[in-house]
């Protein structure tokens, strides 16, 4: 009797930690999501936008779709501006303006803070709030373009994919992220990144 008394201790530590160990793991959704997105070689997303200010007590909301291919390209609608970086140069269209700034850029610049998600372990360090339901992402290595130094990722309580992002921006107003659709394919299409701006729009070149 006196030695199989450590030896069921043994063995139910032994189970305590295979279950710990699966549980962790089942519950750890976060990983693979993100591998499916940086993997994809066309990743379409449709979300709100939504920027909350205390200072001036309004909420900014527009709705937006992202189309972001995996050499970096990327073509992102928000409300009536759309933002196009087609691997040379980055086009930024005012719909309200009526004028688009072309600029030699680069997949940080504007509009990045959409197709940054679709590498986020390139920019982030992640830390687990809840497993399978909440992170925390800390920025490794300082500013990049204009990618927030740190911010929360939500994921869908059903589906595999983002639910969610908050983060705070320069002007310390909170600004979310809701990931209302998620599309991954093979290869986005060409036409995609093509800019096909009206005529009648002012061009400003910065180069």
């Amino acid at each position: 009797m006196r030695n199989s008394y450590p030896l069921c201790i043994l063995l139910a530590t032994a189970m305590l930690s295979v279950v710990t160990a699966v549980s962790l793991n089942a519950g750890d959704r976060f990983g693979p999501i993100k591998t499916d997105m940086s993997d994809a070689g066309c990743v379409r997303l449709d979300f709100l936008s939504i920027i909350e200010s205390d200072i001036f007590d309004v909420v900014d909301t527009a709705s937006g779709r992202a189309d972001i291919a995996s050499d970096g390209r990327y073509l992102v609608t928000l409300g009536e501006d759309v933002y196009l970086y087609d691997g040379i140069y980055l086009y930024s269209y005012s719909g309200v303006a009526g004028q688009v700034v072309i600029e030699p850029g680069d997949d940080n610049s504007s509009g990045s803070q959409v197709s940054f998600i679709t590498r986020l372990d390139h920019f982030y360090r992640t830390s687990t709030v809840r497993g399978g339901e909440e992170y925390r992402l800390i920025l490794k290595d300082g500013p990049v373009g204009e990618l927030p130094d740190s911010m929360r990722v939500f994921l869908h309580p059903k589906e595999d994919r983002i639910a969610g992002l908050e983060y705070f921006d320069i002007n310390e107003e909170l600004n979310r992220i809701e990931i209302t659709g998620q599309q991954l394919d093979s290869i986005c299409g060409e036409d995609l990144f093509i800019p096909a701006f009206p005529d009648s729009v002012e061009r400003v070149r910065l180069y």
